[in-house]
């Protein structure tokens, strides 16, 4: 087992100008956990300064300096500075229990520089890639979350038992010898919302090449070279890894991205090229909703994709399900969806794992062969179905095998790509 920590690193201050919407306000709120009661208490996650982005842009290694209170909020004359602190799973101590164990980094994103919450496990002195040791390397796998819980809940579950049993896939994956990462979208979990309130699909995708590129930098990985089909470099390029409506996201990194990533897994995607999402209407009464108005999440939706009887102990799913409700309280409002529109699988040219249980409801057998069979000509891939399970296999009790898949798939060789 993993020894329980928690790191949070801080890599930029954020210049744009922001203001704390309701949204947010309701996101701050204190969430109180019978499940988590149990759980020993340790001191608040820290935040420790580094450099601005543009300073870190010159520097191969980072520098951490002095540390700050996760309350703090450091305001300069034009601009509020935020990060997961400004979050309900970064400022509330049932959310800081959830952090236990993971390494938390704030990166800006390209353009607009909103902090972007990636978390690693183990990763503060990540190994950089030589050839001397690329084979003991660990190589950096990158997991996105799906439409509605964020990446804390997801992947790094643990019950709130005596036995503090981990359900974490960050923790099983980085004992079968890979780094793993994950992030959350804008306005979910540790990454607070931007002006606009909403997620998206385009601007994750963005906020996607933005990780991956932090965190090839990390492991000395330079995405230039990536054009060498067969070469180290893009051989240890980092995986990207997308469930459910994450997959999507995934699918249009990988479309329009490819240097950036040496793997691909579409696990539990939702794809359905029979489904075409509808634009918005141009112009609208000014006493139309506004789309924007705020939803609390509920127990009970946390909990529906446990489907299958005997998969999952009640206790479980009830810890998922309020873990999620502390991270993300409030639903996120997803916008402009016409964007997956551009899914097409014929497009993929990276080594592609299609990943899903035979008893998931979003991912019929019959969508997910069409996903497979057209995906692009001269990349390796590989289908999996995983018997006797639902949509969340890694949460699961035989979640092993949805590793061992995983793990085998992104170690196997370098995997043959198109040119």
């Amino acid at each position: 087992m993993i020894k329980p920590s928690i790191r949070i690193i801080a890599l930029s201050f954020i210049s744009a100008s922001m203001m704390i919407s309701s949204i947010a306000a309701l996101q701050l709120r204190t969430f109180s956990s019978s499940s988590f009661a149990g759980v020993a208490r340790r001191s608040l996650p820290r935040i420790v300064e580094t450099a601005s982005s543009t300073t870190m842009a010159n520097r191969k290694k980072e520098s951490f300096g002095t540390s700050t209170s996760i309350f703090s909020r450091a305001i300069s004359s034009t601009a509020l500075k935020m990060s997961i602190a400004d979050t309900n799973l970064g400022s509330t101590e049932e959310g800081s229990a959830l952090l236990e164990g993971l390494d938390v980094y704030t990166v800006p994103a390209s353009g607009d520089e909103h902090p972007l919450t990636i978390y690693g496990i183990d990763s503060t002195t990540p190994k950089q890639l030589s050839e001397a040791n690329a084979s003991s390397n660990l190589r950096p796998i990158l997991l996105l979350h799906g439409r509605t819980w964020s990446s804390v809940p997801v992947y790094h579950l643990h019950l709130g038992t005596s036995d503090h049993e981990s359900r974490s896939l960050m923790e099983s994956l980085l004992e079968s010898g890979l780094q793993p990462y994950a992030m959350d979208f804008r306005g979910f979990g540790g990454t607070p919302s931007d002006h606009t309130g909403c997620v998206e699909p385009n601007r994750c995708v963005e906020d996607v090449e933005t990780a991956l590129q932090w965190i090839a930098k990390r492991h000395g990985l330079d995405s230039t070279h990536a054009d060498d089909t067969y070469g180290l470099l893009h051989a240890e390029m980092p995986v990207l890894l997308g469930w459910s409506q994450g997959a999507l996201v995934a699918q249009l990194v990988a479309q329009k991205s490819p240097e950036l990533i040496s793997k691909l897994t579409l696990y539990g995607s939702i794809y359905d090229p029979l489904i075409r999402y509808p634009r918005a209407p141009l112009f609208q009464s000014a006493n139309s909703a506004s789309g924007t108005e705020i939803i609390e999440n509920c127990l009970d939706s946390a909990m529906e994709d446990f489907t299958v009887e005997g998969t999952i102990p009640p206790e479980a799913a009830l810890c998922f399900g309020e873990a999620a409700l502390i991270a993300d309280p409030i639903k996120a409002i997803w916008t402009h969806l016409y964007q997956f529109n551009n899914l097409e699988p014929a497009r993929v040219h990276v080594p592609t794992l299609v990943v899903a249980g035979d008893q998931d409801p979003y991912a019929p057998m019959r969508v997910q062969a069409e996903l497979f069979t057209n995906l692009g000509d001269g990349a390796d891939r590989t289908w999996s179905i995983l018997a006797d399970a639902d949509h969340a296999v890694h949460l699961l009790d035989g979640r092993e095998r949805f590793t061992k898949i995983l793990t085998n798939f992104v170690m196997n060789g370098i995997g043959r790509r198109s040119k």
